[in-house]
């Protein structure tokens, strides 16, 4: 993932988030207090559009230096419209959609299964040439949500993957090390709260998740090809991205005897990954 784009979409993530805070405003309407300004920020979408924009940039920027055709959906700079892709048990708008290639777009009934009857608005031949991205944040109530949020990673691939096991797909996850603390946004004041979230248990339930095996692609159906967790501090000033382990025990953010290998969910070089899992499973796909 391009750095330079991540290191500006988080500071710009801080600063709305920040002056919504503190002001109790959101493009000039205003709201009882700091806490109600940040809840509406949040289901605004408008900060997580910023990683959004930043994943399409970094896979365009990847797949276009490796000479590979492809169509973004959305398309850069819109949030609308998102493809939806048909699975086992249920159709679902995607966040983002990748199409190889040249594969084009064409919609087909589908003749059995739990959706027979109903139309796939893809077709199998463009959503089999596609990398499907989800983008989801957490920046308050990680501990209390985290189950919720794991079972959904885990339902995402497997609805998907039971009708279309050789899809290729990824998540990116923005998650802060510290939590801001609700309280005193209700006085409109920036605050943080005591200790850092699980990062732990988020790196090895990514792991666990991810990283999914070409040779046996029936036994990870429920495996992301390649995850992105990417851990903020946004105590300083300029936020902090980490995207090493090292970095990460440097901080005591985790502790100096936990082993995991980070660089399978950092950042750095989730895109180029994450086409080369595709590359793998496609070897045959014409320019």
């Amino acid at each position: 993932m391009n750095i330079n784009l991540l290191n500006t979409a988080v500071a710009e993530i801080k600063h709305d988030l920040e002056t919504a805070i503190t002001t109790g405003q959101i493009q000039r309407k205003s709201y009882d207090n700091g806490h109600r300004a940040k809840e509406a920020l949040i289901r605004s979408q408008r900060l997580i559009m910023k990683i959004h924009e930043v994943t399409k940039a970094s896979m365009s920027e990847s797949l276009t230096r490796q000479r590979i055709p492809h169509i973004i959906h959305p398309p850069m700079g819109q949030s609308s419209p998102e493809l939806s892709v048909t699975g086992f048990i249920k159709a679902k708008k995607q966040d983002l959609v990748f199409i190889m290639n040249g594969a084009q777009l064409a919609p087909e009934r589908l003749s059995d299964g739990p959706l027979a009857g109903e139309m796939d608005k893809m077709g199998r031949e463009a959503t089999g040439k596609s990398i499907v991205i989800g983008v989801r944040s957490q920046l308050s109530s990680v501990a209390k949500n985290f189950d919720t949020l794991m079972e959904r990673a885990f339902a995402e691939t497997l609805n998907l993957r039971l009708r279309l096991p050789k899809l290729v797909m990824a998540e990116v996850y923005m998650l802060p090390i510290v939590e801001y603390d609700d309280v005193p946004m209700v006085r409109n004041t920036i605050g943080f709260k005591r200790g850092f979230v699980p990062v732990e248990k988020f790196i090895r339930t990514f792991l666990g998740i991810s990283g999914r095996d070409n040779q046996n692609l029936d036994g990870s159906l429920y495996k992301y090809d390649r995850s992105c967790l990417i851990l903020i501090d946004c105590r300083n000033q300029v936020p902090t991205i980490f995207t090493t382990l090292d970095s990460l025990k440097e901080q005591n953010v985790v502790s100096p005897t936990f082993q995991a290998d980070f660089n399978k969910l950092s950042p750095v070089n989730f895109c180029d990954d994450l086409i080369s899992a595709y590359m793998e499973r496609h070897p045959a796909d014409p320019d």
